[in-house]
This record gives C-alpha cells, sequence and structure tokens, in this order.
C-alpha cells in the first residue's frame, strides 16, 4: 500500500494556534484518559501492531497522551514522527524507516535495536481544521497494512477527531456562557447604577423594562408597571403628549431629544430631559428604548448625555443578544434552536439517555399561500405552532426553524415516545377546524446516536423528512432509529 502524499517538506507547520487548543481542551498534560487508551488499544488490535499511540504536538515537543507497548514520552519535534503525519490530509504509512530519509537524524527512537521500524499514523484535526497529533501504529520490524486496516486506522483517527472537536465545541459554548451571564451583570448593573431613568417599551406602548432608579423615584416595585401605558400612569393630556412622541420615534427611527413636564406623585412638576430611539430587533421587531435626566437638580447637559447614550448602546446590544423568539409564532426561534441542539446532543452523550429530534414541514405551503394569500399563509403557521406546542411535553422544545419548518427538541425520548408523539401531531393537524382546507405536514425523526454530532442529528432528520415528503407527505419518516 503507498502511503498518502506528502506535502512539500519544508512548508511551514502552523503550530502556534496548537498550545492553545491543548489546554482549551484539557490534553496540556499526558495524563492517561480512558476514552484515548481505548481506542489507541482498538487500533493496534485491529492492524496487528504491538505498538500503538495517540501522539500530540506542542509548538517544541511531542507527546504522547496514550499508548500501547510503549511507555509514556516527550521527544523534541526535530525527533517526532508526529511532525510529518500532521501534513497530510490521509493516513501516512512508512513501510521501513531506515529506507526513508526523512528519519536519518532520527536517532535511537529509530536507528537502536528494537527501535520503530514500522509506522502509520491518521493526523488529529480540530474543528477549524488545525492538525494537534496523531493516532499511530508501530512496529519493530518493516511491515505494511491491509487496505482494510488503512480503513480502519483512518476510522478511528476520526474518532479520536470527533471527541476532540466535542470538546472543543462544548468549551467554546462554556466560554460563551460565561460572557453572556458576565455581559447579563454588567447589563444589569449599568443600568441600575447610572444617575438616569431607562425603560423600554414596546411598539403599542406598553412598558417592558425600568430601571431601579425610576422605580425608587415613583416608589413602585420593580415589576408594577410593567405591562402599563402612558394612558395607565398620566393624565389624558400628558399621555397623548408621550404617546405621540413615542410613535413619532418608532415611525421615523430618528434619535428624539425633548423636555418634559411630569406631574409628580406629591403634586409638583418636575423637568427631564428625554431621549427615545427605536431599537430595531432582527426580524421586524422594533422597541422604543428611552433615558431621562432629572434636569430640575442635575443641568450638567454633556456628561449626563453620554452617561444615557452609553446606557443606550448597551442596552440595544443586550436585546439583540436576547432576541431568540420568532415573532409570528411564539416559538423560539433558528438562533435558539442551534444554542440548544448542541446542549441536548452533549447531555444524551454524558447520561446515555435517549434524545430525538424531529423536524417538520408544512405540506404544499407555497400552493397555500398562492391560493389565499400570506396573511392566511401566516396564521396557518401560527395554528401549526400551537398544535405542537399543545401536543408536546413541557421538557420538549418546539422551534421555527425556518419559513414553514418547524423542529422538536425530545431529550429523554425512545424512539417509541418520539413516534406516538409523530403520531399525535399527525392525528392533531387532521381534527384541527381548518377555515379553508385541512393543512397537513410531513415530518423526519431522527435519534441521537452514540458519538453523533448535532450536525450529524439534523442532517439524519433532514434526510427523513425529504423521504416522507417523496413517499406522499402527510406522513412521519424516520431516520437512524437505533441508538
Amino acid at each position: 500500500m503507498t502511503p498518502s502524499t506528502l506535502l512539500h517538506s519544508d512548508e511551514v507547520i502552523s503550530e502556534t494556534p496548537r498550545e492553545a487548543l491543548l489546554n482549551l481542551l484539557g490534553l496540556a498534560d499526558a495524563s492517561p484518559e480512558d476514552e484515548f487508551d481505548e481506542i489507541v488499544e482498538l487500533a493496534t488490535a485491529i492492524c496487528g501492531k504491538p505498538l500503538g499511540a495517540m501522539s500530540l504536538l506542542t509548538d517544541t515537543e511531542n507527546f504522547t497522551k496514550a499508548t500501547v507497548g510503549l511507555p509514556a514520552a516527550r521527544v523534541p519535534m526535530k525527533e517526532s514522527v508526529c511532525r510529518f503525519t500532521v501534513l497530510q490530509d490521509d493516513v501516512m504509512m512508512v513501510e521501513d524507516t531506515h529506507a526513508d530519509h526523512r528519519f536519518d537524524e532520527h536517532g535511537p527512537m529509530i536507528h537502536s535495536e528494537g527501535g520503530i521500524r514500522f509506522y502509520a499514523g491518521m493526523p488529529l484535526v480540530t474543528v477549524d481544521g488545525t492538525r494537534i497529533g496523531s493516532l499511530c501504529v508501530m512496529d519493530t520490524a518493516p511491515s505494511t497494512l491491509t487496505r482494510q486496516q488503512i480503513r480502519a486506522l483512518k476510522v478511528l483517527g476520526r474518532q479520536i477527531s470527533s471527541r476532540l472537536q466535542l470538546r472543543e465545541r462544548a468549551a467554546t459554548v462554556a466560554k460563551m456562557a460565561t460572557e453572556l451571564e458576565r455581559t447579563h451583570v454588567m447589563f444589569d448593573t449599568i443600568l441600575n447604577n447610572v444617575p438616569v431613568e431607562i425603560y423600554l417599551k414596546d411598539k403599542t406602548g406598553r412598558i417592558l423594562f425600568y430601571n431601579q432608579k425610576l422605580a425608587d423615584r415613583f416608589n413602585v416595585s420593580p415589576v408594577e408597571w410593567i405591562g402599563k401605558t402612558s394612558y395607565d400612569l398620566w393624565n389624558k393630556q400628558t399621555a397623548e403628549e408621550i404617546v405621540r412622541e413615542d410613535e413619532y420615534v418608532l415611525r421615523s427611527g430618528k434619535l428624539q431629544e425633548s423636555f418634559v413636564e411630569i406631574p409628580e406623585p406629591n403634586g409638583t412638576v418636575s423637568y427631564w430631559r428625554s431621549m427615545k430611539v427605536a431599537c430595531q430587533i432582527p426580524p421586524d421587531t422594533k422597541l422604543l428604548a428611552c433615558c431621562s435626566v432629572d434636569m430640575t437638580e442635575h443641568m450638567v447637559r454633556e456628561r449626563k448625555l453620554q452617561e444615557i447614550q452609553d446606557a443606550l448602546e448597551e442596552a440595544n446590544r443586550k436585546l439583540n443578544s436576547l432576541a431568540l423568539t420568532d415573532e409570528l409564532t411564539g416559538l423560539w426561534n433558528r438562533r435558539a434552536f442551534n444554542a440548544q441542539v448542541e446542549t441536548f446532543v452533549m447531555g444524551s452523550h454524558r447520561s446515555k439517555q435517549p434524545m430525538a429530534l424531529m423536524l417538520l414541514d408544512v405540506d404544499d405551503f407555497k400552493n397555500v399561500n398562492d391560493r389565499y394569500g400570506h396573511p392566511y399563509g401566516d396564521v396557518v403557521l401560527q395554528h401549526v405552532a400551537s398544535v405542537l406546542q399543545r401536543v408536546k411535553r413541557a421538557e420538549d422544545i418546539a422551534c421555527r426553524f425556518g419559513g414553514e419548518e418547524f423542529a422538536i427538541l425530545l431529550p429523554g425520548t425512545p424512539m417509541e415516545g418520539a413516534q406516538r408523539l409523530a403520531q399525535r401531531i399527525l392525528d392533531a393537524m387532521h381534527a384541527f377546524p381548518w377555515e379553508k382546507e385541512c393543512i397537513t405536514v410531513s415530518m423526519g425523526l431522527a435519534m441521537c446516536k452514540a458519538q453523533c454530532t448535532s450536525d450529524d442529528l439534523v442532517d439524519a432528520a433532514d434526510a427523513a423528512l425529504y423521504s416522507a415528503k417523496h413517499a406522499g407527505k402527510d406522513r412521519m419518516m424516520c431516520e437512524g432509529c437505533e441508538r
């Protein structure tokens, strides 16, 4: 068997990211881990070789994370065989190291009695394609591998790569969660400590949020005014003035500054400089962010306006980061799905509990839109969402996946349970009192198998959905329903 073609020998290996990746993955030391030990043991058994290792590269050395027939070792980069393997896209096989001039200077590891004469290694690859090491098998005599053994070594190497990539994604998600929590704390701290009143309204004028400064001035709890409008809080004339200004800002999208007279509970009037701006939340939700400075006591205009601007920008960033709900259906949106599916898949692998993903597509939705118009199409999507919310369990997550497609994440659900839910959905769709004509859905079901990634799970469910569509629609098809 001919080894895979080498990249040019003097090509520079980008080693700088490796140490950071090893630290991120918890692999910076050589302490053994069962999951890697077992794969190396399996590789040597399948390939029929007495020696095997999982090797990792830093900037300066090669060290073994798992071994069979060899002690754990660290060697300088110049004596590493693995440094040639990471230049490959496939298995690198050297049938006799003594006949390969690349290893002339490798010293006792190659050229002593009992040194390595045969080597075959598969590069280990991270999420972004960085090659950080290899899975290799070795012998003290010249040898070779069969086509089947090379294939097995490749598959086992990819298994290690998949595990490393899963670790990397998990570490990235954990880092993002930490940053999100830090941002949330910072957001709350800023809004509740700046010497201005900050509040948010929806496009109908109902209050969604106000900070502690405003609550303290009007002696109300942090939730007492939530959901109320200006007409609930002020006299008719004052409310009408506020509403006109709010509607102008929402309509024009322009920043609005004004002096506002507010009647206080004690009968006096206070004077405020108010700043309002429309915040666009994708895809088409508008909120009104408002800040007010008490100009009765504080007249230092420039300093106050800068604090307001900073608070508004922070509020806008926070609002955009929290936009996880589909406005039309009230379900979670695709962004929320992407954040949750990775967590659910990792949880299934960790707990060894079953998990399923169901993708649903409204049959002939384009024809419904063409025949009855887009407003009725929106009503259909809302009805489908209501069916999903009604028949699913509390712990299941229903999302609008995009367009007329929906997804349901089913944690702790075996194949039989997922199929029962699919049948309930089909029955509910048939039983629903549709205004125009009966609307049906096609569904693709996939089970989370051992070692599958979130992308694998989505691809499997999508393939099953495709099969359901081509099998006649109004049905459920299952892909990979054995764990």
